[in-house]
């Protein structure tokens, strides 16, 4: 947004809202080596990649956006609190933005190619899945702008795009959640069984009450509230942002699971 110059740049706000995306892209990547069962797996991934694969390939996303993301935040701390004479560069901060951007995008958008390569799991196989997560992404960090908001206050103009953002993100998601990745009717008998499984099997109360009316309803509802000139509208917006990292959890756990537990033959 403040590259497309649609809000001004504040330190504040980049030192908040920049450690916290790294504190879950570190997260995120301690998972990712957990997962392996064994860590030392991880440093082969790095040492011995194999570029054809979808885990080498977000590793080295994670560990990209980590990199110059913590440089971005290293340097704009050390302005922040006056270390000797320095001062960032607008334009050593424009190139670090513009750096940031596409290791972002494919830190977010990474696990739909390495879905695509499982090939045993149907519903994984989805065109759409790239743009969900497209739209997912952008839908948590306007949230977490409003969390942000929320406890230490942040700019007017920031908030005036992430509050819309948030809600058109939310509606987008939903649309492409109910329309696109379930509602459709799907390549093989094996993905429609995951995706009945997802809206009317085990993972169906989860979805609905947990993604759909928990992650979605009742977010919009509160930002519709907040917005109608009642009290506590940045708290309202904080709490949708956490009812919406609740839903996308819901979401995620049957979109995960649910093809998994469907027999291949």
């Amino acid at each position: 947004g403040w590259g497309l110059g649609l809000f001004a740049f504040d330190p504040g706000t980049m030192l908040g809202a920049g450690l916290l995306g790294l504190c879950f892209t570190l997260a995120t990547t301690a998972l990712l080596v957990y997962d392996l069962e064994r860590p030392e797996r991880f440093l082969s991934i790095l040492l011995r990649p194999q570029w054809k694969s979808w885990l080498t390939r977000g590793a080295f996303l994670l560990v990209g956006f980590t990199t110059i993301a913590g440089l971005w935040w290293t340097l704009e701390a050390a302005a922040w609190v006056g270390l000797g004479t320095w001062r960032m560069p607008e334009l050593a901060r424009q190139a670090l933005l513009w750096l940031t951007l596409p290791l972002a995008l494919g830190a977010a958008v990474y696990t739909a190619f390495l879905f695509a390569q499982a090939e045993g799991r149907d519903l994984w196989q989805s065109p759409l899945l790239p743009v969900h997560l497209v739209v997912q992404a952008l839908a948590m960090g306007a949230g977490a702008l409003l969390l942000l908001h929320a406890v230490s206050g942040l700019p007017a103009d920031l908030v005036v795009v992430a509050r819309p953002a948030f809600a058109t993100m939310l509606l987008v998601d939903l649309f492409v959640t109910l329309a696109g990745e379930l509602g459709v009717p799907h390549g093989s008998e094996i993905a429609a069984r995951a995706a009945h499984a997802i809206t009317h099997g085990r993972h169906a109360r989860g979805f609905w009450w947990g993604s759909v009316v928990t992650g979605h309803v009742l977010p919009l509802l509160l930002l519709m509230t907040g917005s109608a000139g009642l009290g506590g509208s940045a708290g309202l917006a904080g709490l949708a942002a956490l009812l919406a990292g609740v839903g996308l959890y819901f979401y995620e756990h049957a979109f995960v699971m649910a093809p998994q537990e469907i027999p291949n033959s």
